[in-house]
């Protein structure tokens, strides 16, 4: 069955399109359980018809907080279905970033994992907004509402809330450098395009199984597994957390097709002392969410035989703005080019465009760019200038087209007056054979201005000391690149995507300072 172009601006016309060619087809796996489509699409319904029952309107919050698990994508489509608006939010988060994100946002209700629940009831109190705690499990409190009881009492009417493809669909928080997160209004237009566009690259389909270990809170998962993965009838095996040895043992027993990830997933893969492993049924497997070091692709490529396909995003461009083609075109170090429909530009400080292999900031326009930020107007505007998405990414794009991201503009060190990227001492320092992991950031300096500061994890059983990693850098870059400090970490500051928190290394330096 065939879309058309209203409908392939929602998100739900599009999952109703699957369940329609597929309603026997299994959606879901989670552990010994499946879900097939037609249950998954009926079960969406009783739960939006339950939501409806309690008040929740068009353009009303709710907050979902649960691991990736079928009630995931159920919540997520039954509160797009009555045209509310779904608040994903971090299963790490405690009471105090909770309570911050129910009120900024302003959620009515919030569905929620039973071993969340004591966080949730602090994080509430004070709130006149969420007025309904939603939770899945059987160990619950006055006032609180059962999830389960909840989707079996409701009907399953098929009516949806008629919704405009600039509305807002979700609102995802993505982390600040400084101060609290701003959540970044995406539209059904954005996330139905992002969708549509990734489907497309890696064509998944009913044969396929794509592996479901990316969180569904966080934006690249959403999109590229659950969403991508949905409309195309594909089965997602769902995994709700990340450890090697379960991983290993899905790919093989499923039959994993399609596996997304973040390099911190494929560095944990490639350190699991595991002797033989079974990949042959991997058709892609897609890297995205951080930077992925070229000396990590390569290793993990040689150990698993399988090719690794870097995307590039942003929380704000729903996330996926580019892909290295599957196949013939590939080219490491590249997060490839544009997606069909998007455009990308480098531009200097004063936005004008730059030559092939110039660095600059890197710009982006197209469906997938949201709307801007919840109740940020004058932030809003500091991104988004003339329908262009200002990234903050330093980057450059080839004669070719394809984008290479060199550093975040805000992560620049300028040394005496030289740049500094961060990523370029990284990338070197990843060749060494003692280093695991690193960092790298720039600190106040009297007299250059900035110095260069590394943050090291040695690898186990490994010892170096700071002049052997200064004196090695010395030996393969220009001095003024070479960092001054070093410092040993057990492990780096991590977003739930592997992104190093550089913020973090920024406030232990200013902290040492005081």
């Amino acid at each position: 069955m065939r879309v058309n172009s209203v409908q392939e601006n929602n998100l739900n016309y599009l999952i109703l399109n699957s369940t329609r060619q597929y309603a026997s087809n299994i959606a879901l796996s989670f552990g010994s359980d499946s879900v097939s489509y037609q249950h998954l699409y009926e079960t969406i319904c009783r739960l939006a018809q339950g939501l409806h029952q309690l008040g929740i309107r068009k353009g009303d919050r709710v907050a979902v907080m649960l691991p990736n698990i079928p009630q995931f994508p159920i919540s997520y489509y039954a509160i797009l279905k009555i045209g509310a608006i779904c608040v994903p939010i971090n299963i790490m988060s405690k009471a105090k970033e909770i309570h911050y994100l129910l009120g900024d946002s302003e959620s009515k209700a919030i569905i929620l994992w039973e071993s969340f629940l004591p966080e949730v009831i602090k994080a509430v109190a004070g709130l006149d907004s969420c007025n309904h705690i939603i939770t899945l499990g059987e160990k619950l409190v006055d006032d609180v509402i059962n999830l389960t009881e909840l989707i079996a009492s409701s009907s399953a009417s098929d009516e949806a809330v008629p919704v405009l493809p600039e509305d807002t669909a979700v609102i995802l928080y993505t982390a600040g450098t400084t101060g609290y997160s701003k959540g970044a209004e995406l539209t059904h237009r954005n996330l139905s395009f992002n969708a549509l566009a990734c489907a497309e690259i890696a064509k998944p389909g009913p044969s396929d199984v794509i592996l479901g270990v990316l969180p569904f809170y966080h934006s690249f998962g959403q999109t590229v597994v659950m969403n991508a993965g949905l409309i195309s009838g594909a089965r997602i095996v769902l995994l709700s957390n990340f450890e090697p040895d379960a991983v290993f043992k899905v790919i093989k027993d499923e039959g994993v097709t399609i596996f997304a990830s973040v390099p911190t997933m494929l560095r944990m893969l490639l350190d699991a002392s595991v002797d033989k492993v079974d990949f042959s049924s991997i058709k892609y497997c897609l890297c995205g969410g951080a930077k992925l070091e070229t000396s990590l692709m390569q290793a993990f490529e040689e150990k698993f035989g399988i090719l690794i396909n870097e995307g590039y995003g942003l929380t704000e461009t729903s996330p996926v703005v580019s892909f290295n083609p599957f196949g013939f075109g590939r080219k490491p170090g590249s997060v490839g080019v544009p997606l069909k429909g998007v455009n990308v530009k480098v531009v200097d400080e004063n936005g004008k465009e730059l030559p092939p292999n110039k660095e600059g900031e890197i710009i982006v326009s197209g469906p997938n760019v949201m709307k801007g930020y919840l109740n940020r107007p004058e932030a809003t505007k500091e991104v988004l200038k003339q329908d262009w998405f200002y990234t903050g990414d330093i980057g450059k794009i080839d004669e070719d087209g394809y984008i290479y991201i060199l550093d975040r503009k805000k992560d620049l060190i300028i040394k005496g007056g030289f740049n500094v990227y961060p990523r370029e001492v990284e990338e070197l320092l990843l060749y060494h054979p003692k280093v695991k992991e690193v960092a790298v950031i720039g600190v106040p300096d009297s007299i250059q201005g900035e110095e260069v500061k590394a943050y090291v994890v040695l690898k186990d059983g490994k010892r170096a000391s700071k002049d052997e990693i200064i004196n090695y850098c010395q030996e393969h870059m220009a001095l003024y690149k070479c960092p001054k400090y070093v410092v040993f970490l057990r492990q780096l500051p991590k977003s739930p995507a592997g992104r190093v928190l550089k913020r973090r290394l920024k406030a232990f330096t200013a902290a040492e300072e005081t």
